[in-house]
């Protein structure tokens, strides 16, 4: 005799697909970044291990702090808080933070990567979400070029203008046909758009004509 059972489809309670949504996509972009650079860094660190044990004694232990970062990390999504970069520094100083760790991770047949962060004018308060949102993008774009890109400088620049905030990450690597922009994950630059396109912004990528690669996103300040 044929058992046949009939499973009803789950229903979550009112707002569950939003909450999935949101966990799913900073695990994506707050976990994945900070695990590949730890790639990185481990990389480096099996590199400098027949060089210069001390320094790479260091690195491991660099490594160790930003891992035990990253569980907090896991434990603040899991309950739905903002990175805890940003309660520490702020959005500016957490980026310069975060792009100076990275550089010390650039794998060595990339050569030296050089990162700036400029804010082209006083930022006003930023709302909760558009400063999370714009420390998300900043922080995959950056882990794309460190990886990928083979690039020597890059530069992040931060400014308010017409009621947006506008992020820009421009490097000097090998360049994007603007579709193809590779990912942590897979799905970095199509996460970018989403998260900017849920505020009612936009993300957009394109090459820049002397070489290399454009992030620009803009980010309302206030919801209309």
């Amino acid at each position: 005799m044929r058992r046949t059972f009939v499973v009803a489809d789950f229903v979550g309670p009112a707002g569950y697909e939003d909450r999935l949504k949101r966990v799913l996509a900073d695990l994506h972009d707050g976990l994945g970044p900070t695990l590949a650079v730890a790639v990185l860094g481990l990389r480096a660190a099996r590199d400098l291990i027949a060089r210069d044990r001390v320094a790479a004694g260091e690195l491991l232990a660099r490594l160790e702090d930003e891992l035990y970062r990253a569980i907090t990390d896991l434990r603040r999504i899991v309950a739905d808080a903002r990175p805890p970069a940003l309660d520490e520094a702020g959005l500016v100083l957490a980026v310069r933070r975060y792009a100076e760790a990275l550089t010390d991770r650039v794998p060595a047949e990339h050569g030296p990567l050089r990162v700036d962060v400029e804010v082209h004018a006083e930022l006003p308060a930023l709302p909760a979400e558009v400063e999370v949102t714009a420390y998300r993008i900043i922080r995959e774009a950056l882990v794309n070029v460190a990886r990928h890109s083979g690039a020597r400088q890059c530069t992040v620049h931060l400014w308010p203008r017409d009621g947006d905030l506008h992020v820009e990450i421009v490097d000097d690597g090998v360049g994007t046909d603007g579709d193809a922009l590779p990912a942590v994950g897979g799905s970095g630059l199509r996460s970018m758009r989403e998260r900017a396109g849920d505020l009612g912004g936009g993300c957009r990528v394109e090459p820049v004509p002397s070489g290399g690669t454009r992030i620009a996103a803009w980010l309302p300040l206030a919801k209309a």
